[in-house]
């Protein structure tokens, strides 16, 4: 048993040595608590942190991995991912899942910083699945929201549309009312693009998602939706509307003098409303930077102006300009596209594959050491416990077997007293049926027969009741309380040798009865059954009859008897006796 001990507390050392747990440091858990809700102070602690506090492995990682999202948090736009890489492979290594998604995200959070989109959404498909089964709802929600972003940004417009969807599914869920926001607006800007059919659907999201980011006071996204308003309401020719949340848009800026974007929407909504002054010092201010898109939208309006005011001239050289930032913007979206976007697909799936594999190899792995320990253990407790077992059986053997002599002797003893009152029975009764016998002497010969004939009765019943026959009664009675079946039966001859005991007890009263009333077996059975005293519930066990087809049976015997209804056999065979 002690063997057996020692080999348990191994499997169980064996399996905590499995199972992925740190002891992290104290001051990286604090700024762990803090990330949500005060990100600037979790991002403090961890800069005023030495490397010499980073005495393990686990601690550098979950040290990368938490400066890595701090930074993210607090909008510091990270352009190396050294650091998160650390987190990576020492999550990916040990297959900590929780820890793994979280780390995959954030090295997407750092490509998108870089711009290198192809592989930021590589590590967010990678991530999704982790996330989802480590069961990160809002994590979730914002992987989808980062894919939906880079697929609006390189016109995979079904695709991105499919995410964003996902992901109002799951800020709904959540009651996160800024990713709500978020996925409806993007939904609407994505259904802007699909033509003049689709606007209705289009001013129903945006009005939708203004109101709510109205209702919580978030100025970014309603100025994100504002200009997607106003980018609307110019398509539908409403020009008035078009203008009012361009200017919204503008006013909602936190930096209006590089408001690039802003400059075009509100450029183009004064054009709509034949102010082309306006619309054309808002249109050249939107010219600087390096967005293609932008420049090839704000020089086709400046040739559209031109053209209305009759230069002619300018105006063609403006839409050969829009048409050059057109090819370019077109050549790079499609280099991006075929080369690596879809390439970063089928990357994160390699990966995942990889993964997936590899944890499970490390689970068989420990699986398949711990389990044949187990196996040892359990083979040695079971051998154990059968040879404890055995020796128990060997001693209820033996001493099921006396007691079972003992009750023999005990049986044949009865039936050799009974014998003997039987002999004592006769001789008295012969004597009294003697001539030469007095009145006196037959009263007292009658009281000793009398005696005699109870002393013998209760001999019969003790005997009945250390008989085989009543041990196998008694089992078929249990037998089908347990399962309602029994596959013991009571033979025609051991129901003769009942019924002819309990006559020879009850005086021959049962044979006259019999004879009287001319009983049927069932009937002689019940009768007899009765006697000893059986309950009434359990004779449908022992004649194979329903309870209300014996109180039917009981109740016609007892009228052809013309006796009362609550009226027992054992007074019935009283009087006959």
């Amino acid at each position: 048993m002690k063997n057996t001990v020692i080999i348990i507390l191994f499997a169980m050392s064996l399996l905590s040595s499995c199972t992925i747990r740190q002891d992290y440091n104290q001051q990286l858990l604090k700024a762990d608590s803090l990330m949500q809700l005060r990100p600037d102070s979790a991002l403090n602690i961890l800069k005023s942190m030495s490397s010499e506090k980073l005495s393990t492995r686990a601690d550098n990682a979950y040290y990368a991995l938490l400066l890595t999202q701090a930074q993210d948090k607090n909008f510091v736009v990270q352009k190396d991912d050294s650091l998160i890489q650390i987190a990576v492979h020492y999550y990916d290594s040990i297959g900590d899942t929780k820890m793994q998604a979280k780390a995959h995200y954030y090295w997407g959070c750092v490509y998108r910083d870089m711009n290198q989109q192809a592989e930021a959404i590589r590590e967010f498909f990678i991530a999704a699945p982790l996330t989802e089964k480590s069961k990160e709802k809002r994590q979730l929600g914002l992987i989808y929201n980062n894919i939906g972003c880079i697929y609006n940004i390189q016109e995979f417009n079904e695709k991105a549309d499919s995410i964003y969807q996902l992901v109002e599914v799951i800020a709904e869920e959540l009651k996160d009312t800024i990713l709500w926001v978020e996925a409806l607006s993007k939904q609407g800007s994505i259904a802007l693009a699909e033509g003049n059919n689709y606007f209705p659907i289009v001013e129903q999201k945006l009005s939708d998602a203004f109101r709510i980011a109205d209702k919580v006071g978030h100025n970014g996204l309603k100025a994100d939706i504002s200009a997607s308003l106003s980018h609307l309401y110019s398509r539908m020719n409403l020009g008035e509307k078009a203008l009012y949340y361009a200017k919204l848009n503008l006013s909602l800026r936190r930096d209006a003098t590089r408001a690039y974007r802003t400059f075009l929407i509100l450029g183009d909504a004064y054009y709509k409303c034949g102010q082309y002054d306006s619309a054309t010092f808002y249109l050249n201010k939107s010219l600087i930077g390096k967005d293609y898109g932008r420049k090839a939208d704000a020089y086709m309006r400046l040739a559209d102006i031109a053209m209305i005011q009759g230069d002619n001239a300018l105006s063609i050289e403006l839409e050969r300009s829009s048409s050059a930032y057109k090819d370019s913007l077109y050549q790079l979206r499609r280099r991006v596209v075929t080369n690596k976007i879809i390439k970063a697909e089928t990357d994160a799936q390699t990966m995942l594959q990889k993964l997936y594999y590899k944890g499970r190899l490390n689970t068989y792995l420990y699986g398949f050491m711990l389990i044949t320990i187990i196996i040892i253990a359990i083979a040695l407790i079971i051998y154990k416990q059968y040879q404890r077992k055995n020796d128990s059986l060997q001693k209820d053997k033996l001493q099921l077997e006396k007691v079972n002599q003992t009750l023999n002797l005990y049986y044949t003893n009865l039936q050799t007293d009974i014998n003997q009152k039987d002999l004592e029975i006769v001789n008295l009764r012969e004597e009294l049926a003697s001539h030469q016998v007095n009145e006196k002497q037959r009263k007292k010969l009658q009281a000793e027969l009398d005696e005699m004939v109870l002393k013998r009765k209760a001999l019969a019943k003790e005997a009945f009741l250390h008989s085989p026959l009543y041990e196998k009664m008694q089992a078929i009675i249990k037998d089908y309380q347990d399962q309602d079946t029994s596959d013991k039966e009571i033979s025609d001859q051991e129901w003769q040798e009942f019924v002819a005991e309990m006559d020879v007890e009850w005086n021959n009263a049962i044979t006259e009865l019999c004879a009287k009333y001319q009983l049927s077996k069932e009937e002689l059975h019940l009768v007899c059954l009765s006697l000893v005293e059986f309950p009434f519930s359990h004779l449908e066990y022992l004649l194979h009859l329903s309870r209300a087809t014996l109180y039917r049976k009981r109740n016609a015997l007892l009228k052809r008897i013309d006796t009362k209804q609550d009226c027992e056999f054992e007074e019935i065979l009283q009087k006959i006796r």
